[in-house]
């Protein structure tokens, strides 16, 4: 059960991130998403958020570890990020959170990967 959950979370982190490196090129081309493609990245992230909640469950001991805690963090700057990086239409600030979302993206594929004891 915890490889398959954890194989299906990791495909869930590719896709959810193709989709907003996708969502984010629209927006930086003045388009905005619809119908399957403004709904579909909602429902990979949910998937993705429930099947970290069932690696959790499985798989971590309480108090999280560390690397895990800031993984949780960043995702939260993310979230703020992209949300900011699509919506906006200022040339300057959507740069900037652009970067910054790319930015926390890569920090929670780090620590996912790397998993550092501190």
């Amino acid at each position: 059960m915890y490889l398959w959950l954890k194989h299906l979370h990791i495909s869930l982190a590719v896709v959810s991130s193709l989709l907003f490196l996708w969502r984010l090129g629209l927006s930086w081309r003045g388009r905005r998403t619809q119908g399957w493609q403004r709904w579909a990245p909602h429902l990979v992230d949910t998937l993705l958020l429930l099947s970290a909640l069932g690696l959790v469950h499985l798989a971590m001991p309480w108090p999280l570890p560390i690397w895990l805690q800031g993984k949780i963090g960043l995702l939260l700057l993310y979230i703020g990020f992209a949300a900011m990086a699509i919506r906006t239409d200022l040339h300057a600030r959507k740069a900037l959170f652009s970067a910054l979302s790319l930015g926390a993206l890569g920090g929670i594929f780090f620590l996912a990967l790397q998993k550092p004891w501190w």
